[in-house]
């Protein structure tokens, strides 16, 4: 499957391009997991608050929503996955839990989930329960911070590593082990980098710029509605356009992964 690496730009080129046909082709998968996600979002942002005050168990909370959210997406990840590696169309929204394909995307996407969720909880625990109090000019805050940066910083680098692993399980390759993703990867690290970074930029400044606009009847419920299908829209480009990304970096880099783990 393996094929000449193309330069960055036409990698990015490619992402948006596949963007595009896959939610053109799959848009009724799309409309389902945009619903989730729109929901999803609420849940995850209000529903922890209102369980509990103590900021450790909102944390918790969260990420078992956030692992629910993982097991409802599943089925709209893998029909993406197949439809750019094997042109497999879909038209329905397809719960399978008891396949091992499923069993084991959904896994590998939970524990994904959870590891990028660390810093966030290890920020919960580190956090004063009272007076905090300085000397010697040397400030806990900013430690803590700094430490949870670090934690945030070496976990995307891990998860980064796992990112062909998903396509791998999707299309039931021989070698769909995380060490042949990782062995994959390791040798096209900056590549990876790159094409992992650079398409979401625009995304991200489209979200920044538009955000100020939905400040219409802040705190009513027609408010609430449109942050939230706002929010659920741009998290279905972002999922879609990491999903197809790492499609077509499998295509590319997948050659332990093609084959059977040693």
């Amino acid at each position: 499957m393996n094929r000449a690496r193309p330069s960055v730009l036409t990698a990015c080129f490619w992402a948006y391009w596949d963007l595009y046909h896959t939610l053109l082709k799959a848009w009724r998968p799309a409309l389902f997991a945009f619903l989730i996600l729109s929901i999803g979002f609420f849940a995850t942002a209000v529903g922890p608050l209102l369980l509990t005050r103590d900021p450790i168990g909102q944390a918790l909370a969260r990420q078992v929503i956030l692992v629910g959210l993982c097991f409802l997406l599943t089925p709209f990840l893998l029909a993406i996955h197949r439809l750019v590696l094997l042109g497999e169309p879909t038209t329905r929204y397809d719960f399978e839990p008891s396949s091992q394909r499923f069993q084991l995307f959904f896994g590998w996407l939970a524990l994904s989930v959870l590891m990028m969720s660390i810093p966030s909880l290890l920020d919960a625990l580190t956090a004063p329960r009272g007076p905090v109090y300085y000397g010697s000019g040397h400030s806990f805050a900013g430690s803590r911070s700094t430490i949870v940066t670090v934690v945030r910083l070496v976990v995307l680098i891990v998860v980064q590593h796992f990112l062909v692993l998903f396509p791998a399980v999707a299309i039931d390759a021989p070698g769909a082990a995380w060490q042949n993703a990782i062995g994959d990867t390791r040798r096209h690290r900056w590549f990876v980098l790159a094409v992992t970074i650079l398409p979401f930029i625009p995304i991200g400044l489209l979200f920044v710029a538009a955000t100020p606009l939905l400040r219409v009847g802040p705190g009513t419920l027609i408010g609430l509605i449109a942050g939230m299908l706002w929010v659920g829209a741009m998290l279905l480009v972002a999922v879609t356009l990491g999903a197809v990304i790492a499609s077509r970096l499998y295509q590319v880099i997948g050659d332990r992964l093609n084959m059977p783990l040693r």
